[in-house]
């Protein structure tokens, strides 16, 4: 770990994972190319599951995907160098504010491997764009591809779940909706329209199947930290936000990971339609 990722004074145990908790389960995961799809593709992996990579951007996904089949990225996933790694990825290029590509996408997953246990959306857009001058295509977009694709794979996915009388779903909110930054209203409006949604799913979900939000704080992936830094190599953001967090560290995506693979468990049976808020403590600012 970097230095960053540690909270001056604390004593955190290593975290155990075990590579057989999700042996035989399929995990669909949407912005997979990168940043907290990513690390939360290879956890899944790590833990026995078939894990279904979904992302418009292919290049990413095969990158990714070859960093988990390498024989060289087995130490870092695995316990330990020997360890054999009994799930797998599987890459699927899909526009997920595409009705029927969603449907041809799950169709082909469900004919190949006949179920999908977890369905976890964290597929996002988010420009800074001031509401006065948001041109309405832009803002359109933004609720296509935050709302809509949400809607789409929930709607081609639930059916399944139901006849299997299993099934997690889990769907990205974020801090912002509480904490809201200037420029951000079609991403914040957005968010907001996915934690009704989600309760609204897990209102009709039926038995065995659950619907919650994970409510992500200021994560520090490569491209947010690249967004949000200045010329002079700061982030006034990040110091911000650090002086409002109870947790005084940055956030990791695998902060965000860890908590989406607590929800996505069997032992999470009796927990929906509720958010999960994991932003370091910002929030009570």
């Amino acid at each position: 770990m970097e230095n960053w990722e540690i909270e001056p004074g604390s004593r955190i145990p290593p975290i155990k994972v075990y590579p057989d908790k999700y042996a035989g389960q399929v995990v669909l995961i949407t912005g997979a190319a990168q940043g907290i799809g990513e690390v939360a593709s290879k956890l899944f992996v790590r833990q026995g599951a078939t894990v279904i990579m979904v992302d418009v951007q292919e290049d990413k996904l095969q990158q990714v995907a070859a960093k988990i089949d390498a024989a060289q990225y087995g130490a870092e996933l695995a316990s330990s160098p020997a360890e054999k790694l009994e799930g797998k990825a599987e890459i699927r290029v899909c526009n997920a504010a595409d009705e029927a590509s969603v449907n041809s996408m799950v169709d082909d997953v469900v004919r190949t491997h006949g179920k999908i246990d977890v369905l976890i959306q964290l597929a996002a857009v988010y420009p800074f764009i001031p509401i006065v001058g948001h041109p309405g295509d832009s803002f359109k977009k933004v609720m296509d591809v935050n709302v809509m694709a949400c809607f789409y794979l929930t709607k081609a996915v639930l059916p399944h779940m139901q006849e299997a009388g299993y099934g997690r779903i889990i769907n990205t909110s974020s801090g912002t909706l509480q904490l809201p930054d200037p420029g951000l209203s079609a991403y914040v409006t957005s968010k907001a329209a996915v934690m009704g949604f989600t309760r609204s799913t897990a209102v009709e979900a039926g038995p065995g199947v659950t619907a919650n939000i994970i409510l992500p704080g200021l994560i520090r992936t490569p491209a947010v930290w690249k967004l949000h830094g200045r010329e002079d190599g700061s982030h006034p953001l990040f110091d911000r936000l650090l002086q409002k967090q109870c947790v005084k560290r940055n956030g990791r995506p695998e902060d965000i990971a860890y908590t989406i693979n607590f929800i996505a468990s069997p032992e999470a049976q009796f927990i929906t339609g509720q958010i999960f808020d994991c932003g370091g403590g910002a929030t009570f600012h």
